[in-house]
C-alpha cells in the first residue's frame, strides 16, 4: 500500500488533534479494506491469458488508427508481461485511454491490475480514470466469473 497517508500511531505521535485522528481512523480502516480487496482480487483473476491488444497496442490504435500485422507486433513487444500481475504500477502511467480499446481478453487482463493499483493508492485518487473508464460501459461484465463480479 502506498505510505503516503501516516498510521494512526504516527499521527497520535505527532500530536494530531481528534478531528483529524478520527479522519486518519477513517483512512486506516479503507485502507485495510483496500488490502482485503486487493487479495481478493489477484485470487479471482488469477491466470487471465495475455490479450491480443495489450496497452501499447491500445496506444498505437488510439494514435494510428489501422495497424499492420507488423506494427502490431511491434507494440506488442512493448508489453512483455505474459500475467497482469507482472504488469509494474509505472507502467500503467499515462494509458488511461487503453479500455476504450481494449477487446475483451485485454479488458480482463489490464482490469485487474488498474483496480489494485488504484487501491493500492488509495484514496489519493490516482488510477481513478483508468478503472472508472474501464467500467463506463457494461459490455464486458458478461466476461467475468462469479468471483471476479464480487
Amino acid at each position: 500500500m502506498n505510505e503516503q497517508f501516516l498510521g494512526l500511531d504516527e499521527m497520535r505521535a505527532r500530536g494530531y488533534d481528534s478531528l483529524s485522528l478520527e479522519t486518519g481512523k477513517v483512512v486506516s480502516q479503507a485502507r485495510e479494506e483496500a488490502g482485503l480487496l486487493i487479495d481478493a482480487i489477484r485470487e479471482a483473476f488469477r491466470n487471465v491469458p495475455r490479450p491480443r491488444i495489450t496497452l501499447h497496442v491500445g496506444r498505437g490504435l488510439d494514435d494510428e488508427w489501422h495497424l499492420s500485422d507488423e506494427r502490431l507486433e511491434e507494440l506488442r513487444a512493448k508489453d512483455p508481461e505474459e500475467d497482469w500481475t507482472e504488469l509494474l504500477p509505472d507502467r500503467m502511467d499515462g494509458f488511461s485511454e487503453y479500455f476504450a480499446f481494449a477487446d475483451d481478453e485485454g479488458w480482463r487482463f489490464y482490469l485487474p491490475a488498474f483496480m489494485c493499483r488504484y487501491l493500492e493508492q488509495f484514496p489519493s485518487g490516482a488510477g481513478y480514470d483508468e478503472v472508472y473508464w474501464a467500467c463506463v460501459s457494461k459490455d464486458h461484465v458478461a466476461l467475468l466469473n462469479e468471483d471476479q463480479m464480487a
